[in-house]
């Protein structure tokens, strides 16, 4: 079978003017259901790979590790023209971004959610809508992504579990509906009714993506095979390859996803219309919001990118333009880095190559080369508007790094080579985290789960460094449970006095600064208005309010002295070096309200003075943490079990031996419930292992940061005792 011609990148650039003929799509679904399986379907109609390839080829699960366990980790893209797939229709244009199922890489679905204005939700007809499709669809419609489903794996339905036709479509209708249901339940109205799917209106496909056939009702109507002829094919108890061959031939399923996707999924220009009021904060009455919401050609360049990649020549950073056409040698802004540059090359994707062009249009997908500080998440605008843009909200993923692994070259020559390589990752993965221990110089690389780093660990090898790494332990923190009085500390001459108070912050302040990058609010009256009304800070709190850093510790100063800026920084500093490293444990402190009621420095600038402030500083803090009480804290999850009812009466035994909280317990479906329950980062990893084996692999869950929370009081002692021991500051 011949590959079908790839199409001349000159047509590629013809059609990505006539924005009307664009989809920029996503596929989605729980891992393992069939989405990049689906996409090797659709490039090799477009000539990325030859048909019978397709299925077996994951073209864009491009790195080997994702080949290997068969699960897509980064969100990869391409852009496929289809000139005559489709009858009566115009050659179309679709950038297609493929995004993880894992939940474990969750921050990289949403940060690619961003870019694309429809996704196919790819379902697994024998499992149904599980939770992490519930999740990613949440998250789809949350930015205003417009959802159609593609039911897969239908081929099994009739071969393994030799369903009946009735059976089938009761089936089919369970998940239509609880489809239906997520999308009345996160899409905003009206799309909350019109999105809804069904098959009569063309929204809703079947097939078996490895088997490369799929039709919607209009494509099996047209047609001239039924369904029971398809169920021949798989009934034969010798069914072999070539009995269900033709099936690909009669029902090819490209075009059943191309018709829906052209059919259902929005352009651009009706896309950007209502989802810039969903991903954008700033004035959609402003000359930058009018050109983003109308899509506007001739508008000033706008681009929100979604992740960077490091390659030897330098960074590549893939973003969807909103506004404007992008041209190399555009002189831009970063506005989260605060810095100007210019875009020295642009490029297409086309799978793992990129075709260079000299400029793109507004609704494309593009590469941007040679910016030397861009991080995944940032906005770029033209130079000349920097100062009338605002970022995309910042893209504050669900996830939290609540699991840690110390890290090491197995040679020490290969240090310094790691640490860039880590670096790297950093850029590439906002999620990950990376420091050195100041006590014992141990490096911690910190991530969203255990296999979140597992994979780091072994693409870390891969570009080649070998590393070890210890077995994962959660991430503790250290706060405090109640207020503190007034603690007054002096230095041994007299000269600098101190009075400062602490207090756990508050819930609704924390969530505040957990979800929000507040250096972005600008100017500072904004900023204490968002405060006013987001926070429960007093009008004095926020008068005063210095900074609030990453583990939500704020500093406020009620001093009645205005104070140097060099002391200022100094305090800053010295702040931050005490959050780093809590009493009880050497943990970061957290969730902490420092507030500076007095504080007199005999100016002297010297080298002294810091060493003096420092100490007095640390010891008021420390006092004032024991007078409030320390707690230790850690992180928990909100875990989601899916699995068959006779297994719940076990599973409930073996949570309860974690100590998990039960949020609820869903029994509504016959075939399977679901169980909610609060558990800690560090009894996950080992009840994962023991509800695998009680089950035998038939429960499913999946785990989202849900906070840090105290520890029980009857186990802190011991754990405390074990994280002293485990960094030598006990013996």
């Amino acid at each position: 079978m011949t590959m079908p011609r790839r199409k001349e990148i000159t047509e590629i650039i013809n059609l990505m003017g006539k924005t009307e003929n664009i989809r920029c799509i996503g596929l989605v679904g729980h891992i393992d259901h069939g989405k990049t399986t689906l996409s090797d379907s659709l490039l090799s109609e477009a000539g990325f790979l030859s048909p019978d390839l397709a299925g077996e080829a994951r073209a864009l699960d491009y790195l080997e590790e994702e080949q290997q366990r068969g699960i897509t980790m980064k969100s990869a893209n391409i852009s496929l023209y289809y000139e005559k797939t489709l009858e009566g229709y115009d050659p179309f244009l679709i950038n297609l971004v493929d995004t993880p199922g894992h939940l474990d890489f969750s921050g990289k679905v949403t940060r690619a959610l961003r870019l694309i204005d429809g996704v196919v939700v790819v379902v697994d007809a024998v499992e149904e809508v599980i939770t992490q499709s519930e999740t990613v669809m949440k998250q789809a419609l949350q930015e205003g992504v417009k959802p159609i489903l593609f039911i897969n794996k239908v081929d099994r339905l009739i071969r393994e579990l030799r369903l009946s036709d009735e059976e089938i479509k009761k089936k089919y209708i369970r998940i239509i509906n609880s489809f239906n249901t997520l999308i009345e339940r996160h899409a905003n109205p009206p799309f909350d009714q019109e999105w809804k799917v069904s098959p009569s209106s063309g929204n809703v496909a079947f097939g078996s993506a490895l088997h490369k056939w799929g039709f919607t009702l209009n494509i099996l109507e047209k047609g001239s095979l039924k369904f029971k002829d398809i169920r021949e094919r798989y009934n034969k108890d010798t069914y072999t390859k070539e009995s269900y061959a033709d099936l690909a031939v009669y029902f090819p399923i490209n075009i059943a996803i191309l018709e829906m996707v052209v059919d259902h999924l929005p352009n651009p220009i009706e896309a950007q219309k209502y989802r810039i009021g969903k991903i954008w904060d700033g004035d959609l009455n402003s000359e930058l919001g009018r050109a983003m919401v109308n899509c506007d050609p001739n508008g000033p360049l706008i681009i929100c990118l979604s992740k960077v990649q490091v390659e030897k020549h330098g960074l590549i950073a893939t973003g969807r333009i909103f506004s404007g056409n992008c041209e190399k040698k555009s002189e831009i802004y970063l506005l989260n880095d605060n810095s100007y540059d210019s875009i020295q090359r642009i490029a297409i994707f086309m799978g793992q190559r990129r075709e260079q062009v000299e400029k793109i249009p507004v609704g494309n997908i593009v590469a941007l080369e040679g910016l030397k500080n861009v991080k995944s998440g940032e906005t770029i605008v033209v130079k000349t508007k920097m100062s009338d843009m605002v970022p995309f909200e910042n893209v504050k993923y669900v996830t939290t790094p609540v699991v840690t692994v110390s890290i090491e070259p197995e040679y020490l020559r290969d240090l310094d080579k790691m640490k860039k390589l880590i670096e790297n990752m950093l850029i590439e993965d906002p999620n990950l985290k990376f420091e050195i221990h100041e006590e014992n110089g141990e490096f911690l690389l910190s991530g969203m789960g255990p296999l979140h780093l597992e994979v780091t660990a072994d693409e870390i090898g891969k570009r080649g460094v070998k590393v070890t790494v210890s077995e994962p332990r959660p991430v503790f923190k250290e706060s405090c449970r109640y207020k503190s009085s007034l603690i007054d500390v002096s230095s041994p001459d007299g000269r600098t006095t101190l009075q400062l108070r602490l207090e756990r912050l508050d819930d609704k302040t924390v969530r505040f600064f957990q979800s929000t990058d507040y250096t972005t609010i600008k100017p500072f009256s904004t900023l204490k208005e968002v405060l006013n009304e987001e926070t429960s800070l007093t009008r004095e709190d926020i008068e005063n309010f210095w900074e609030c850093d990453d583990d939500q510790n704020i500093l406020i100063y009620n001093g009645e002295v205005d104070l140097e800026q060099q002391d200022k920084s100094a305090i800053l500093e010295i702040v931050e070096k005490i959050h780093l490293n809590g009493p009880l444990c050497g943990e970061k402190l957290t969730e902490i309200k420092i507030v500076i009621e007095k504080l007199e420095i005999e100016t002297s600038s010297s080298e002294g003075s810091f060493t003096e402030l420092s100490s007095i500083l640390y010891d008021a803090v420390k006092k004032g943490l024991n007078e409030a009480e320390l707690i230790l804290l850690e992180p928990i999850y909100h875990t989601i079990v899916q699995l068959p009812p006779d297994l719940i009466k076990n599973t409930l035994s073996l949570l309860s031996k974690y100590s998990a909280k039960i949020k609820s317990i869903d029994q509504e479906k016959d075939y399977q419930a679901i169980i909610e329950v609060l558990l800690s980062v560090r009894n996950s990893i080992k009840f994962a292992e023991d509800v695998r084996s009680t089950t035998s692999g038939k429960a499913f869950w999946q785990n989202e940061f849900f906070a840090f929370m105290e520890v029980p009081h009857h186990e802190s002692q011991q754990l405390i005792d074990n994280i002293k021991f485990s960094k030598g500051m006990v013996w």
